[in-house]
């Protein structure tokens, strides 16, 4: 008897914390019914992370950025930052042991990709794409996202960008 009551209410209990939904259709048009939902991103929806910099992930590989960049224009060794820098037209990839240290766009590309969403080169138009910086440098304003980091580095004549890198602030 106890077991046939808690079997009952727990039938009759909604989980708890969970939503319940309950859809009555005909049985003529059960066969028929089609659901679709479509996702429609907010325009300009601040990243949550710093996947990617123009395509470059800092958890590429050498032979990633290879796939994804092709053969660079150039490959320099960087004494002082103990990196090797693989230079295309307007990014240089910046590598030790084989991993992406950082990314670093020129300002002539003009736009910057972060993760998926191209955004222009333009202080006002980055500051509201990323959010706002969560400090200003002497040099430039740094976005923080977890322990990654893009920051704007901004000529300070003309307050325009000078470049711009992407890192892991834990390597510097």
């Amino acid at each position: 008897m106890m077991k046939t009551l808690l079997l009952a209410a727990g039938l009759l209990t909604p989980f708890s914390g969970q939503d319940t939904v309950q859809q009555t259709v005909s049985p003529q048009t059960a066969g028929h019914m089609v659901r679709t939902v479509q996702t429609i991103p907010a325009p300009h929806a601040v990243p949550a992370d710093f996947h990617t910099l123009n395509g470059i992930s800092l958890d590429d590989t050498r032979a990633d950025v290879l796939k994804k960049l092709g053969k660079p224009l150039r490959v320099k060794k960087d004494m002082l930052l103990l990196s090797t820098e693989y230079q295309y037209p307007d990014v240089v990839v910046g590598m030790r042991d084989d991993v992406v240290s950082y990314v670093h766009v020129d300002p002539a590309a003009g736009r910057i990709k972060v993760n998926d969403e191209w955004l222009p080169l333009q202080r006002k138009t980055l500051d509201q794409a990323l959010g706002g910086s969560q400090f200003t440098a002497e040099d430039g304003e740094v976005y923080v996202r977890g322990q990654r980091a893009i920051k704007v580095f901004m000529d300070e004549t003309s307050d325009k960008p000078k470049y711009v890198e992407f890192f892991d602030e834990t390597e510097w």
